[in-house]
């Protein structure tokens, strides 16, 4: 019986995670609200037009570093994002359940 609900179990979480892999798209939400985050924290101190400026250029400029420089490996339950070449990547995430992104390098 215990052996029927850990598989049970199993199923459950695999297919969570199946269902809610996260796609490029998720990726380049997470990554933009990451970069303008940065860029809010880097001019707390400057007026608020500076703010305005500097979370416009870190939406744009995450964008589109987003759509040219990562690449993304799909394996069901995960995905693995890549910035550079998978041989040397400059930046890696693992992604899961559609919001949960985790740097790796």
């Amino acid at each position: 019986m215990k052996l029927i609900k850990t598989v049970v179990s199993l199923g459950i979480l695999g297919a969570a995670l199946y269902f809610t892999n996260p796609t490029m798209v998720d990726f380049g939400a997470y990554y933009q609200r990451k970069q303008v985050s940065a860029s809010q924290s880097n001019t707390k101190d400057a007026p608020d037009l500076i703010k305005k400026i500097a979370g416009a250029l870190a939406e744009s400029g995450a964008d589109l570093v987003v759509k040219l420089g990562y690449s993304r490996s799909n394996v069901y339950l995960f995905s693995v994002y890549t910035l550079g070449t998978n041989s040397a990547p400059k930046e890696r995430y693992l992604g899961f359940a559609k919001v949960v992104f985790i740097a790796l390098k």
